[in-house]
């Protein structure tokens, strides 16, 4: 197991994470100011932030499924008995 590829691929998680928190939290204080109870402005808020916060996310967390995967596959090999 390459210690330092799973470290960065849980970094690279871990900034998915937060960047897919960051998302909810720009959405809550975009309509933080609307005054109406009736009406959900919830959705209006995620039209405002767009895709480009979401491709981040959905890179980063890919990059480091990858990289953890790639540092976890010589285990996974070993335990299988296959070379």
């Amino acid at each position: 197991m390459n210690k330092t590829l799973a470290a960065v691929g849980c970094f690279f998680i871990f900034i998915s994470a937060f960047l897919f928190g960051v998302k909810h939290i720009t959405a809550a204080i975009t309509i933080s100011y609307v005054n109406s109870v009736q009406t959900n402005y919830f959705a209006g808020g995620y039209e405002s932030i767009e895709t480009g916060i979401t491709f981040w996310t959905i890179l980063s967390l890919l990059f480091g499924l990858l990289l953890l995967v790639y540092s976890l596959w010589g285990n996974v090999r070993k335990l299988r008995g296959t070379k």
